[in-house]
């Protein structure tokens, strides 16, 4: 079964509701669980809280069909409105519908309560264009831990927003008399607009990428403190400039060592200060850098590094995370960061393509699930 599945608009149809209904709600009120400002309009706050319409789509579209059964098994996400500062914050899945049966798996009890023998899970999403996934311990503790890629269509909305808006009625009004406004053009710097779109009805695709536990994720990532800004490979391309560098920084191997997941963990010597406290910085700010995966640590020599680069020669053929390197070849791994130095709170962190290297516990979810609708 494929671990990619389209969204069509009757797969968001209660979290579109969902949305529509906090943005209703917000008057004079913050955001619940300051996600948003008060300030945001409702396409704002519709950016913010895209990432609940994967919690529904990933069990009723990829992990419940899964499971062998004649029963008609929905999953229960969280459309409760509370403040999470105030009360806490449930599970993404809260519970299960077997048959039209709701079974719980938290309860609320002035504040959220796991159910005796019933599993906790949480979803976390993210874009496909993202090179690192990111997790808060909000007291997920041994939670099942879903992680889902999203790819959706930059104009996601547009099948969501009544089809006469974009008639041609509409779209002859937008005509722009090029006589009149405009003396001269040869560039073709402006245009007239152009006729949206509206055939296609889905608004993207959702992808499972992994289900682990949230320990295992934390275990394996990099905790990056309050304060503390992250700095991760970005991504590897040739070098084909033809000015030559001379001299070496050193092998790569110098650098890093190998963790008990098979990534390459840096030591004290990649980073401009460590202070006594263990504290590493770069460029003057507190930062940590992600692990990462290359074949042949013997492979990579680093030849110069820049702010924003780290330029390397191969000595032979080897895998830098998911790009094949040919030996005798310079390459440019570029390197971004993101600035955490007003961030409140500790927060892990962890390339995407490491995700693969985590416990799988898909087989153990399945198994919990399958028990219990097979008992109701």
């Amino acid at each position: 079964m494929s671990s990619e599945v389209i969204v069509n608009i009757e797969d968001i149809k209660k979290a579109v509701y969902f949305i529509s209904n906090l943005t209703q709600m917000q008057e004079n009120r913050p955001m619940r669980g300051a996600l948003s400002s008060k300030g945001d309009y409702m396409g704002g706050i519709f950016d913010r809280w895209i990432n609940i319409i994967p919690e529904g789509v990933v069990f009723n579209k990829i992990i419940l069909p899964k499971i062998t059964s004649k029963k008609d098994v929905k999953v229960i996400t969280d459309y409760y409105d509370y403040d999470p500062r105030q009360v806490g914050i449930a599970p993404d899945v809260i519970g299960i519908s077997v048959n039209k049966k709701a079974i719980p798996f938290v309860k609320y009890n002035e504040k959220w309560i796991p159910v005796d023998g019933k599993p906790q899970i949480e979803v976390k999403t993210f874009k496909k264009n993202q090179k690192m996934v990111s997790l808060r311990d909000q007291g997920y503790g041994n939670k099942y831990l879903i992680l889902a890629e999203t790819n959706f269509r930059v104009d996601y909305l547009v099948p969501l927003i009544r089809e006469d808006i974009y008639s041609d009625d509409v779209y002859d009004e937008l005509y722009m008399n090029d006589d009149i406004f405009i003396t001269a053009n040869e560039n073709n710097m402006i245009t007239q607009p152009r006729k949206v779109d509206i055939k296609r009805k889905d608004i993207g695709t959702i992808s499972l990428l992994g289900i682990t536990k949230a320990n295992e994720f934390m275990n394996i990532s990099t905790k990056c403190d309050a304060g503390v800004s992250v700095e991760y490979f970005s991504g590897v391309e040739e070098n084909i400039s033809k000015r030559k560098i001379n001299g070496s920084v050193g092998k790569l191997k110098d650098f890093c060592y190998m963790t008990d997941k098979g990534l390459f963990k840096f030591n004290n010597k990649w980073y401009e200060k460590v202070d006594s406290d263990g504290m590493t910085y770069k460029n003057k700010k507190k930062i940590r850098t992600l692990d990462f995966f290359v074949s042949d640590i013997d492979a990579i020599e680093i030849l110069k590094m820049c702010k924003s680069k780290m330029i390397i020669k191969v000595l032979k053929d080897c895998i830098w995370e998911e790009t094949k390197l040919e030996a005798g070849k310079i390459y440019n791994i570029n390197i971004k960061d993101l600035d955490r130095g007003g961030a409140k709170g500790e927060e892990y962190f962890l390339l995407k393509t490491a995700i693969p290297k985590l416990k799988n516990e898909e087989n153990e979810l399945l198994e919990e699930l399958k028990q219990i609708i097979d008992k109701n």
